[in-house]
């Protein structure tokens, strides 16, 4: 009687392989940096203006609206944020005005906690902390073709010009009139009513897109698990990101020299958890990333030298750190679907000191910026998750909680 051996099986015939997930991954970043490139480029296109580069921003907080909280959250936001843009941009010309709308929109993601729509709508926050600290201005075509014409005829260009302007060394201030001059420049950037128009549609075009997407894959797409919370875990978490976020913009826009301010509120929202819970291992990655990422960022800035300005859409862009950002923007993404966020952390860093740069000293006070903002939040959400695991438990002890007692209250 014949007998049959059973056939051995690997353990990894059930495991994709390293290469075809890396392959997987790399497809994936790619087209997500490409989802966040093309609105872009084709408002820049368009208009003309680097302010177009919002609807990167606008891209990013409807990508992470639809895959955490479904269509419906992904148009309400995208809508939201394209009325919020303008107002944060006058908010921010003074302090207290500044933290007041930082305080509003923090109060409203740490309210939608309770249905576990938090993580869906924390970007709105976290992106339009950039327009609200620094805006990005609006460049009146007729003066750049002046100043093109004026130069050209020394035959040189703007861009040259920029370009041999950064090769000189450090040192040289333009005085305190010409600081003068810009800051009274950027008050009335803030009050311009066609920028201010023009900065919904950026936000606005930007977050529909991943919307649209999502409408024509809705078929494929899952539906995202929502988690609820009681009202004694999302009280403790709203007044985390409320006093935190709005002392930062007060503080931020009160020192307006301080550059990258935004990324303190990244790092507010990101490590801040709901519940008593405190995420030491994603806390102690952030923290540890960030420090490698900024040495591996002063090598890279040690190589890449002085700036280079290539004209884009006729005018003039550091072409070399952009480049530079995106294929750094490409591995941090690739780097974000594996266990390792350390690895993210550190990547992310060169990415959005030359994204958020115009010079590559500018992209050194971004990466500098990144690395102390880590830290300082890193330790201000520690500490307030601390004190409110104290005090939960003293409340827990004195008010024990009904575990059958349901949620009374609905997201619609």
């Amino acid at each position: 009687m014949a007998t049959t051996e059973p056939t051995a099986t690997s353990p990894h015939a059930g495991k994709p392989r390293i290469g075809k997930l890396l392959m997987r991954r790399t497809a994936i970043a790619i087209a997500l940096v490409l989802l966040m490139l093309v609105p872009g480029l084709a408002m820049m296109a368009a208009t003309g203006q680097p302010a177009a580069t919002y609807a990167a921003m606008g891209t990013l907080v409807g990508v992470v609206a639809v895959m955490a909280g479904g269509l419906r959250i992904g148009i309400i936001t995208a809508v939201v944020v394209a009325l919020l843009a303008p107002i944060v941009v006058v908010a921010g010309l003074t302090p207290i005005t500044g933290a007041a709308i930082m305080a509003i929109m923090t109060l409203v993601v740490g309210r939608l906690a309770t249905f576990g729509l938090h993580r869906a709508t924390m970007l709105v926050p976290i992106m339009l902390a950039w327009p609200l600290l620094a805006p990005v201005p609006w460049l009146p075509h007729d003066r750049i073709a002046e100043l093109n014409a004026l130069l050209a005829k020394h035959g040189t260009s703007l861009a040259d010009a920029l370009t041999a302007k950064q090769a000189q060394p450090s040192g040289a201030s333009a005085g305190a009139g010409s600081g003068d001059a810009i800051s009274h420049l950027m008050m009335e950037l803030r009050m311009d009513s066609t920028y201010l128009t023009w900065l919904m549609v950026f936000f606005f075009v930007g977050a529909i897109i991943p919307v649209i997407i999502g409408w024509l894959m809705r078929h494929r797409l899952r539906a995202p698990k929502l988690e609820m919370h009681p009202r004694r875990e999302t009280v403790p978490y709203t007044i985390t990101i409320t006093v935190l976020a709005a002392v930062a913009a007060y503080y931020f826009l009160d020192h307006p020299k301080i550059p990258g301010g935004a990324f303190f509120f990244a790092v507010t929202l990101v490590l801040a958890q709901v519940g008593t819970d405190i995420a030491w291992k994603l806390t102690l990655q952030r923290v540890i990333g960030t420090f490698v990422g900024v040495g591996l960022f002063i090598g890279i800035n040690a190589m890449v030298g002085t700036t280079t300005y290539t004209e884009v859409f006729g005018l003039p862009f550091p072409l070399g750190l952009y480049l530079i950002g995106i294929a750094f923007g490409v591995a941090a993404l690739i780097a974000k679907f594996s266990p390792r966020h350390w690895i993210y952390f550190m990547l992310i860093v060169p990415t959005t000191a030359y994204l958020n740069a115009f010079t590559v000293e500018g992209a050194a006070g971004l990466g500098k910026a990144r690395l102390i903002d880590n830290a300082v939040g890193a330790a201000l959400v520690i500490l307030a998750a601390l004190i409110t695991l104290v005090a939960s438990r003293a409340y827990s002890r004195r008010f024990p909680a009904d575990p059958q007692a349901p949620i009374a209250a609905s997201p619609a």
